[in-house]
């Protein structure tokens, strides 16, 4: 039978893929099109590491159950822009296939490929490992959480020597420890030490663990395989996925999900990219922890003098640098001799008398630097502007502070982002290079155009498009009272619409809670660059139309948000102008920030917003004295304040416990799950409203019914939205006495309610009706 083909152009490359229809795990019904859909999405996060490494394939071109198929040569009809490396000799040689780009991986899936096994190094390093490996493979039948927590036990072992341990799946029936390494010594020494690692932990662990190799000398023992840490020797890929039914992922995890993990299959073919998609890689930027070998260990040592050279800098040679300073006025470090590596960088925010980021790449010594206006390119495709300055002390990769004003570069200075970098190509104007830290982690090209002019682009793509994507906020635990505690702030709670703003290149994009884009409606926001000084980002913020005394009035915004004609938006623009409080970063300028602490996301945003009470854009300012600033919530009728852990994360879509919202009136939100009939001058509305609660289990606990708190345009409103909805069988287990005169709704609308108590019953007393809730949490 003829081979069914189909034209894919994946960046710049065309090709054929072939077969997509083809069963490859019959038990699950996954076909190769998942399979090559699975790698296209995965390929940012996969690629960042297996990037540049040599590739040994398995092959089921017949499925799981069929013949097998080893693939380490590149095939003689392979496209030239699959790239490749001659590994071997004159007798015997090996020319591998590398995964460097998303073209390059889908084709070498649609080969039906679909475990990618790496070595150990990149090929800009031959035979240099920059990791090391222990393969915890258990016998078959032993418990997944005990091969868990001997992990555990061993990544203690490891970070005794110094180590930092990363921890992956290996998709079957084992455990990944990786310790990143500097890629300076050979398989001999880095298997030696692993070797002296190993036999102290199985010694201390005789009943469980073995160095044995042979399946019958460890029948009921975990082999700690340390022999992968050889010359041709590969592992199973991150994110690779595995022949085995159910379509297993080798999947990175941290160490505090892995702990939680009672069965590896959780992670396959269906959930692996989400969760990368949700939380990120587990090992991002996991080069930037590279140590050196515990067992080549030197003693420092005593500086000598280096003479001038061209390849490398003395302190005398940083002239340019030290000329323009004075170190008795400002902080920034003195020059001295830096180490060997020349393989780490820093990023710096730097406020000066212009806000811009400084790129420093350690070279010979000293630090190589270009100011970056419009800091990171944050995608492919889009250029900065990148001028060369002096270079920099190698001390600068560890420097943040504040320069005085007046001396050169007066201003605020940040660490952006850290860790080591790799120059993976070199050409006549410039050179492409990797940065890999826990901050960012991507694929750049430097060339200079003139002068000291520079353009600086990003290669890869990121595996998040955090600029684009449909980003959902943040939420609330409601608690009744502030907390006690130094390590909370405190914000006012604002009564508007709850908005995700992003800013790409002065373009905004503003979108609700529930991803309804609602940019068209709020005008006056779309001139970002005037408020923010981000060339990119993501903020959250609330939208408010503010009364004279400076109280949010939600009927307002609302009335700004019902907009839909451009006449109607800007007469109740003029009537009812916004303003957008901003109270947190997700994304600036280059890279996510959501996993820096609150305290460093508000400094920074501080440093965002320019102040101004004629700006749309406001910092929602926060508070050390929580109980004060609710007092007077309180007093304003303001509707609450929110508490903040300072060193809390950004979860995006997680109801959390560090955040916590404190209402200064007893509201409460509402589903509505019905109606009963209206008479009177309501017949052609509604009675009341029955109303209900998420139980927690998927179900609804019934509150009551609230018929008071409504204007004649409200009720017709409402009733409008009920009749758009479905009708349902009575969703609560308790049958009110009007059960008769009651329709019952798809229970996809939210109120406001305030109230009395809480009856013996569960209902509310007193209840009367506040508004809708567009943007219920």
């Amino acid at each position: 039978m003829a081979k069914k083909k189909h034209a894919v152009q994946i960046g710049k490359h065309k090709f054929e893929l072939s077969n997509l229809e083809k069963v490859l795990w019959p038990e699950d019904g996954i076909v190769k099109a998942e399979l090559v859909q699975y790698y296209l999405q995965i390929a940012p996060t996969f690629l960042a590491h297996a990037k540049h490494r040599p590739l040994s394939l398995i092959r089921f071109p017949d499925g799981i159950h069929g013949e097998t198929f080893f693939q380490k040569n590149k095939p003689d009809w392979a496209p030239e822009w699959v790239d490749d490396v001659v590994i071997g000799n004159e007798q015997k040689s090996i020319r591998y296939m590398l995964a460097n780009n998303d073209a390059s991986l889908v084709w070498i899936a649609n080969l039906a490929s679909i475990e990618f096994h790496q070595m150990q190094y990149r090929t800009m390093r031959p035979d240099l490992p920059d990791y090391f490996v222990f393969d915890l493979d258990p016998p078959d039948g032993y418990p997944f959480p005990d091969v868990v927590e001997l992990a555990l036990k061993l990544r203690e072992h490891l970070e005794s020597y110094g180590y930092h341990a990363f921890a992956k799946t290996t998709g079957r029936k084992g455990i990944h420890i990786v310790c990143p390494i500097d890629p300076k010594w050979g398989y001999d020494e880095v298997f030696e030490a692993t070797k002296a690692m190993a036999g102290p932990f199985v010694q201390a662990n005789p009943k469980n663990t073995t160095l044995k190799i042979r399946k019958n000398e460890r029948t009921d023992k975990v082999l700690i395989d340390i022999y992968r840490n050889r010359p041709s020797q590969t592992i199973v890929c991150a994110y690779s996925l595995r022949a085995l039914e159910g379509a297993a992922v080798s999947m990175p995890l941290p160490w505090n999900e892995l702990e939680a993990l009672e069965d590896h299959r959780e992670w396959n073919i269906h959930t692996a990219l989400d969760r990368v998609k949700e939380k990120g890689d587990a090992w991002e930027g996991m080069e930037a922890y590279r140590t050196g070998l515990h067992t080549q260990q030197t003693k420092k040592k005593t500086k000598k003098k280096v003479p001038k050279s061209r390849s490398y800098k003395t302190p005398e040679q940083l002239d340019s640098y030290e000329k323009k300073r004075r170190f008795d006025k400002t902080a920034e470090p003195k020059p001295t001799k830096g180490d060997d590596d020349n393989d780490s960088f820093v990023v710096h925010r730097h406020h000066a008398s212009r806000l811009h980021y400084d790129l420093r790449l350690e070279k010979n010594g000293t630090l190589e630097s270009w100011a970056v206006p419009k800091g990171m390119p944050p995608e492919p495709g889009m250029k900065r502007l990148a001028v060369k300055v002096e270079d920099h002390p190698i001390e600068y990769l560890h420097f943040q502070g504040e320069i005085p004003k007046g001396e050169y570069g007066g201003g605020m200075m940040w660490i952006y982002a850290s860790g080591k970098y790799e120059i993976t190509k070199q050409k006549k104007d410039g050179f492409y290079f990797q940065l890999r830290s826990p901050e960012l982690t991507g694929e750049y090209r430097m060339y200079a155009t003139k002068e000291n002019q520079w353009l600086l682009e990003r290669v890869d793509s990121p595996q998040i498009d955090w600029l684009g994507a449909a980003i959902e906020p943040m939420l609330c635990t409601l608690v009744k009272e502030p907390p006690d505690s130094s390590d909370w702030m405190y914000e006012v709670k604002w009564d508007g619409i709850r908005a995700l703003i992003a800013i790409d290149d002065g373009e905004v994009t503003i979108h609700s809670r529930n991803q309804r884009d609602i940019t068209d409606q709020f005008p006056e926001l779309l001139n970002a660059q005037q408020s923010l000084r981000a060339t990119s980002g993501v903020f959250d913020a609330e939208i408010v139309c503010l009364d004279d005394v400076g109280r949010p009035v939600f009927k307002n915004v609302i009335r700004r948000l019902q907009q839909r004609t451009e006449k109607g938006i800007a007469r109740v623009r003029s009537k009812y102008p916004a303003i957008a409080y901003v109270f947190d970063c997700l994304y600036l300028d280059g890279r996510a920030i959501v996993h820096e602490p609150l305290e460093r996301r508000r400094e920074w945003l501080k440093d965002v917003i320019i102040p101004s009470q004629e700006a749309p854009y406001r910092l929602s300012e926060a508070v050390d004295d929580g109980h004060a600033l609710f007092e007077a919530a309180k007093e304003m009728g303001l509707e609450g304040i929110v508490a903040k852990l300072r060193k809390s994360t950004y979860q995006p879509g997680r109801r959390s416990d560090s955040w916590l919202k404190i209402k200064s009136r007893s509201l409460i939100d509402c589903v509505i799950i019905g109606y009963t009939e209206g008479a009177g001058d309501r017949a052609d509305t509604f009675g009341a409203l029955h109303i209900a609660e998420p139980d927690g289990d998927g179900g609804f606990r019934y509150l009551g019914k609230v018929g008071t708190g409504f204007d004649g345009k409200t009720l017709a409103a409402i009733r409008r939205d009920l009749d758009a909805l479905d009708t349902i069988d009575r969703p609560v287990k308790e049958k009110p006495v009007d059960d008769k005169i009651s329709v019952w709704v798809d229970p996809s609308l939210s109120c406001e309610v305030r109230y009395a108590s809480i009856t013996d019953n569960g209902t509310l007393r007193e209840p009367v009706f506040v508004r809708m809730r567009t943007d219920w949490e």
